[in-house]
């Protein structure tokens, strides 16, 4: 696992231990920036259940100015401590170790264009409509032009893991997973280029 492109590209990024995270493959990564870069700012970005924080670092490393981070796990914090330092972004990153139910969204104190939202798979096995009510409320955050990339497991119908109302401007199929990306409002005109023929 390791940053794709920008100014930390080749860097080699740590995993926490245990199969509660689940780092996004070079390839998936590539294909989602690909379209992220090309359609959406990514000034800002916000990377919930961040883990070893590979999305958000990504964002950082292609030019985002400020990412904020959200992870409570005691093996995940200090490796996601550890990725941000030896990429050099320790000024333009924050940590908050807080539950993702807990964050206070007065707490994140730059715009954001992006959030990552990539909960534990059995999170939203066993409790999508919970998980749904989440990404409600960090939707809120994005202005109308903002996106969100909502990741879940194949298995689990988008439906019901989606909150009402939410715009999906693409799915990305990676086999075990899949990967949306939300709007908070419909805006018309706005294609997405195509990716490498995935979604």
């Amino acid at each position: 696992m390791r940053v794709i492109a920008g100014t930390a590209r080749g860097r080699h990024l740590l995993a926490p231990p245990g199969e509660l995270t689940r780092p996004m493959m070079d390839r998936q990564k590539e294909s989602l920036f690909n379209i992220l870069m090309q359609s959406f700012p990514c000034d800002g970005v916000l990377d919930v259940f961040a883990g070893s924080g590979g999305l958000g670092l990504e964002a950082l490393s292609r030019g985002a100015e400020r990412a904020t981070f959200v992870e409570r796990g005691r093996h995940a914090l200090p490796v996601l401590e550890r990725n941000i330092a030896e990429c050099g972004f320790k000024e333009r990153a924050r940590v908050l170790a807080f539950d993702a139910w807990s964050v206070d969204p007065a707490r994140i104190d730059h715009p954001v264009e992006v959030v990552f939202l990539d909960p534990p798979f059995p999170l939203v096995i066993t409790t999508p409509k919970r998980v749904a009510e989440l990404a409600a409320r960090f939707l809120g955050l994005l202005p109308p032009t903002g996106v969100m990339v909502y990741r879940i497991p194949s298995s689990v119908a988008a439906e019901t893991a989606l909150p009402a109302g939410a715009n999906v401007l693409r799915h990305i199929d990676s086999g075990e997973s899949l990967m949306l990306l939300v709007r908070p409002c419909a805006l018309p005109d706005h294609p997405l280029p195509s990716d490498d023929g995935n979604g």
